[in-house]
């Protein structure tokens, strides 16, 4: 299973099983998008972006990490 938390800008994505997690970030780094695991078991896929980040630059960056979430679930 998959959940969301966190305010603002400031959001992660929680997976049950840690090790999804860390793909997802792999994938997501191979096609150009910087995001990092977090939580006590690297079970959260941490999103950062500028306060100050353009629309487009954010559709094409949660485009990207929807791609590597989907890939990662398909395996």
């Amino acid at each position: 299973g998959l959940s969301v938390r966190g305010r603002g800008l400031v959001q992660g994505l929680v997976f049950e099983e840690p090790d999804r997690a860390g793909a997802v970030c792999s994938r997501a780094f191979d096609r150009g998008l910087l995001v990092e695991t977090s939580g006590p078991t690297d079970e959260v896929v941490k999103l950062l972006p500028p306060l100050t980040i353009s629309q487009p630059d954010l559709a094409t960056g949660l485009g990207i990490l929807s791609d590597a979430v989907a890939e990662v679930h398909l395996d």
